[in-house]
């Protein structure tokens, strides 16, 4: 039993990876993925398309950007989709069949789409090239736009040549005119010299923003906090986002319905060979995240509240144990000191969570062969920690303190019979429920 969530979306089958054109308008979220319609394992790339009232429930509703072949485009790769007055602008990148056309020969185009997405017009007399800066970049990718102070603004990843040495960045370019397809070179937001950038995001907030991109070298999602000024970010604080290893991957941020942000991310399948449990599909998104910039430019995270509309039968707290046997389950506890406890424990199989001296880590001890068995560790300090757990099959979520969070995959050869086990320490308020499947219906 390998388990594939039943609340987190996911396609019906075949390989899924990073959410793209993530919009709220009109009581409706919209996502877009990237998608392979004809197997579980990368390749085809397109974006397929999903709408939801309430970050929960969804509704697939087929591919909706394939890669125009007759005119040399073989993917479709990750972008975003930006609301306009009469329908939406969507930007991505494109790939050719050129040799090492992801390192050389990317380029960034655009498509406008009527306001139900029915109708898909591709751009590609708008496509954004290399002229705009005085630089040479290569491998550059996922573009993003976001508004600032009535103007708008495009993120890009990539590696730029300059001074004669490469340097990993997020390019910073300005609209030119109000359809958004001809856009002015700003400046390099910011380098990493020893780190491979992806999917970069801006959060702005309160006179506040947040860069959030990916990591290909560590695998993981940063971000880096300040003030931003339409030219520049100027830093106040770093962090991670998830603290997870090679499983949470790959943001987007739309809106949310309180006017906040919400943030998604990947979850992809973390095994020692191939990437899929069992060959019919591959990863899942995570759950959508509320997430808000605090005083001191830290990032907050929580999962949007309506997931708890699956709450199925309350599990009582009794002896150190919540005996549970079952796979989807929300559990919410509180430790006091240093303390060791298992999460869905059954027939030596498990998740450990380990406190000592401010210190998490997060560890698996599965029995299927293929599965990876790697510790997370995140330092928070202080002595009392407040941790949220989303159990949903081989995905699992942790939110400690609504300022670090740690997916994980857990595969398992047997069902668990204890969703929590005290082993040291002292475990406080401890609440629990079982966890209905989300309605997530169509092809």
């Amino acid at each position: 039993m390998h388990n594939k969530p039943v609340y987190h979306f996911a396609p019906v089958k075949n390989w899924m990876n990073d959410p793209n054109g993530t919009v709220y308008r009109d009581g409706i979220y919209h996502l877009f993925y990237q998608y392979n319609p004809e197997g579980s394992s990368w390749g085809n790339i397109c974006w397929a398309y999903a709408t939801s009232s309430d970050l929960v429930n969804w509704e697939r509703k087929g591919v909706k950007l394939a890669p125009e072949t007759c005119k040399g485009e073989q993917y479709c790769f990750s972008g975003c989709v930006f609301p306009q007055d009469n329908g939406y602008l969507m930007a991505y990148t494109s790939i050719g069949y050129e040799p090492w056309a992801i390192q050389e020969r990317a380029r960034q185009r655009f498509a406008f789409a009527s306001a139900d997405f029915s109708r898909i017009e591709r751009l590609y007399d708008k496509d954004l090239n290399e002229s705009s800066q005085p630089f040479p970049v290569r491998e550059w990718r996922d573009p993003f736009i976001f508004s600032y102070n009535s103007a708008h603004y495009l993120l890009l990843s990539g590696i730029c040549w300059r001074d004669g040495g490469a340097e990993h960045s997020v390019l910073l370019y300005r609209a030119k005119n109000a359809e958004c397809t001809e856009w002015e070179f700003v400046n390099v937001l910011l380098t990493e010299k020893d780190l491979v950038i992806e999917c970069p995001n801006m959060l702005v907030e309160n006179g506040k923003a947040a860069l959030i991109y990916s990591s290909t070298t560590d695998r993981k999602v940063k971000y880096v906090a300040g003030d931003f000024d339409g030219t520049r970010l100027w830093e106040r604080n770093r962090g991670v986002v998830d603290w997870s290893l090679n499983c949470y991957y790959a943001t987007n941020l739309s809106a949310y319905e309180d006017g906040g942000a919400v943030l998604y991310g990947w979850l992809q399948e973390n095994l020692k060979h191939g990437d899929s449990p069992d060959g019919t599909y591959s990863g899942c998104l995570a759950m959508p995240r509320k997430v808000r910039i605090d005083e001191r430019y830290r990032l907050h995270f929580a999962p949007v509240e309506r997931f708890c509309s699956l709450h199925g039968k309350e599990l009582p707290f009794e002896n150190g144990d919540v005996v549970f046997d079952g796979v989807n389950a929300h559990l919410l506890f509180e430790t006091e000191g240093d303390c060791r406890v298992r999460i869905t424990e059954g027939d030596r199989e498990y998740i450990t969570v380990r406190v000592r001296d401010g210190e998490i880590i997060i560890g698996r001890k599965s029995r299927f062969q293929n599965a990876v068995e790697t510790e997370e560790r995140i330092y928070i300090g202080g002595n009392k920690h407040r941790i949220e757990v989303f159990a949903d099959g081989s995905a699992t979520e942790f939110f400690v303190d609504d300022v670090a969070a740690v997916s994980v995959r857990m595969y398992r050869n047997h069902k668990p019979n204890k969703l929590l086990s005290v082993k040291e320490g002292k475990v406080l308020n401890v609440c629990a429920f079982t966890m209905r499947a989300a309605e997530i219906k169509g092809e």
